[in-house]
């Protein structure tokens, strides 16, 4: 008999648009990198691409997240809408998106990739013009969305 750890239920099916739909308002979430073989966190202000699948942000170059996409791009970003109230463990969720991260390098992607950013984030738009800045786009493979500590949804 396969038992679930005590607090669990079985995962469960969701769209990648029906697990970010509770995010719409967010901005900001957790980049998790690899250095060399170690996680390394960074706080982001993020955008998504109008179809989920691509997620977007700006950093400059000469940071630890930029080296650790450039060697290892495999990313993993958690948004999340905690409060930091007790009420969170019934009603906090977050999402972890599983993707590709790659430095956006045409002209073209740039300009569609700065837009997107700059919409929800225009307060960025002198930052994202520097030189020394680099705009990553991520490729959204797999999703796990977390309801209640305990609700378990994948995509796909």
């Amino acid at each position: 008999m396969n038992k679930q750890p005590v607090g669990s239920q079985q995962d469960r099916r969701m769209t990648l648009e029906e697990m970010l739909e509770g995010f719409a308002s967010l901005r900001f979430a957790v980049l998790a990198t690899s250095d060399d073989g170690a996680p390394y966190t960074s706080l982001i202000a993020f955008a998504l691409t109008p179809d989920h699948r691509t997620l977007i942000f700006a950093t400059p170059k000469a940071t630890s997240k930029y080296e650790n996409i450039i060697n290892q791009p495999a990313v993993s970003i958690l948004i999340d809408n905690r409060s930091q109230e007790a009420g969170d463990i019934h009603g906090a969720q977050a999402v972890t998106l599983l993707g590709t991260a790659k430095e956006v390098s045409t002209t073209a992607q740039q300009k569609a990739c700065r837009a997107v950013l700059v919409n929800r984030h225009p307060e960025l738009a002198a930052f994202i013009d520097e030189p020394e800045t680099s705009l990553i786009a991520v490729t959204i493979h797999q999703a796990v969305h977390v309801a209640r500590f305990q609700d378990v949804s994948r995509w796909p």
